[in-house]
């Protein structure tokens, strides 16, 4: 008992003989000194690790949610197919967002956000065809005045 004290961190394997009750007993042992290597304190150390980097992802989602349910003050009505209706109903079983439109809504809003380029360029389209159609309106009024 006392040999297994002084070798603490040594693999002991145990095997059954074949056709036999007798026990093979392998002893691997440990090269590392105890100092060198603490196995808890790594674990511990992992896991305030992991717990951060979860925390943190969670105030990140958190934040992004209480954006993007801000401000909705007005309402569309959208039809959706099977799959796009179960994520929505996966979000509100899951507790995060209370309802199908807010789960609607803040996928909405990330799908903009993610495609804010995409926007920039319409925007600036819609901005030159509003000028083009100005122009448009001027031209027929110098004809007709």
């Amino acid at each position: 008992m006392n040999e297994r004290d002084e070798s603490s961190g040594d693999v002991i394997i145990e095997e059954k003989e074949a056709g036999s009750d007798e026990i093979i007993v392998k002893r691997m042992e440990n090269t590392e000194k105890s100092s060198d290597f603490d196995l808890g304190s790594t674990v511990k150390e992992m896991a305030q690790k992991t717990g951060e980097v979860i925390k943190g992802a969670t105030e990140s989602i958190g934040k992004a949610i209480e954006s993007a349910l801000s401000a909705r003050d007005h309402v569309v009505m959208v039809r959706v197919n099977d799959d796009s209706l179960h994520k929505l109903d996966a979000l509100v079983q899951s507790g995060i967002f209370k309802s199908r439109s807010e789960a609607a809504a803040f996928l909405i809003s990330e799908g903009v956000k993610a495609q804010e380029p995409l926007f920039d360029r319409i925007e600036e389209k819609i901005r030159e065809i509003t000028r083009l159609r100005s122009e448009l309106k001027d031209s027929i009024k110098d004809v007709k005045g």
